[in-house]
């Protein structure tokens, strides 16, 4: 297991130094995360736009499902039946999400007809959500390159654009599609505490094999631990988030999922954690798995603040595991290619 942030930040063009390996100060005390905590998403509507939502679970049911969020309008057989359901307004459905400059300014600046709405889902924790929207009737929203090669009659049938995630416990989101005069597209942000928000981080997807369907090669897995909690999955993959309590009584079951993970072949880890020095009951126990496996098995440390001073992360916003898998698929870059002859010349 390695230790390491020198070589990021310098890439970052950061000019912090080597962080201190030892005398770090104590961690402030931090009210632990409560992983049943149903993630939030607020998802915008209106005639004009349709929005769909796909989940493996939906609000605590064991099986998977969707939500639509689109307006009246649509549902008009006839151009007249459509006229009369424009005029009628689209309703809100909220489940007690804050306020937004989104929801504030929902009204301004709309089309005629328009009639704009939200609609609050709540989602299972660590669950993986994908979004597809368009626009309603004829007109279609082509992803960049999507089209190219296809007529028009074909274009009518190509699916719009969509982004997945996987919803953090607690975390609160705001979805919303549309185009600026130069492009469409969907927009996904996170709700702070404060009522402002953020944009989602967001990781390279890889790419399937169009033989096998499968992702090939090294598959790089993500570990975020901070004091109460662990959220870990493989990461640029089609995958629910694991959501684990750090305590004792879940650390035998946890070695045992992280020794199944080692001894898959082409297995990284990045480890993201409060400090070099932070100690935990699963974080021990996923040491003792890493000493086990040896120096040369490909697993790095990277220190959340030294993460969030790479990301230039602004102080009220709140450490997430999508920040996560997205420093640690550059820092894994990073580091493993140093470990492999010849790799830096194949890029």
């Amino acid at each position: 297991m390695t230790c390491r942030l020198a070589p990021l930040a310098l890439s970052l063009g950061l000019g912090f130094g080597l962080p201190a390996m030892a005398d770090e100060p104590p961690a402030p005390a931090v009210t632990p995360i409560d992983l049943e905590q149903p993630p939030r998403i607020r998802l915008f509507g209106s005639n004009q736009v349709r929005l769909t939502l796909h989940t493996a679970a939906i609000g605590g049911a064991a099986t998977g499902g969707y939500v639509a969020v689109e307006g009246k309008a649509s549902n008009s057989i006839t151009p007249v039946g459509a006229l009369f359901s424009m005029a009628r307004k689209n309703e809100n459905v909220a489940i007690g999400m804050p306020a937004s400059f989104a929801t504030r300014t929902l009204n301004e600046n709309t089309g005629f007809g328009a009639k704009p709405f939200y609609r609050e889902v709540a989602v299972v924790p660590g669950q993986r959500v994908s979004i597809s929207a368009n626009f309603e009737g004829n007109r279609r929203c082509i992803p960049a390159g999507a089209g190219a090669g296809q007529s028009r009659d074909a274009l009518r049938f190509a699916p719009g654009p969509s982004l997945s995630f996987t919803a953090e416990p607690g975390t609160d989101y705001e979805v919303s599609f549309g185009t600026d005069g130069k492009g469409c597209g969907i927009t996904a942000r996170q709700l702070l505490a404060d009522g402002g928000s953020t944009p989602l981080r967001s990781e390279r997807e890889r790419q399937r094999s169009p033989q096998t369907g499968k992702v090939e090669g090294a598959h790089l897995y993500t570990f975020l631990f901070q004091p109460g909690s662990v959220y870990y999955r493989v990461t640029g993959e089609s995958a629910n988030l694991e959501l684990q309590r750090d305590d004792a009584a879940h650390a035998e079951a946890f070695e045992g999922a992280v020794r199944e993970l080692a001894a898959r072949p082409g297995t990284q880890m990045c480890i993201v954690a409060p400090g070099f020095g932070y100690t935990s009951p699963l974080f021990d126990r996923l040491k003792r798995v890493l000493d086990d496996q040896g120096k040369d098995f490909p697993a790095i440390v990277e220190p959340i603040d030294s993460m969030r001073t790479a990301q230039q992360t602004e102080d009220h916003v709140p450490t997430t595991f999508m920040a996560a898998a997205e420093y640690c698929q550059v820092a894994a870059l990073v580091a493993f290619l140093r470990k492999e002859p010849g790799a830096a010349q194949a890029l």
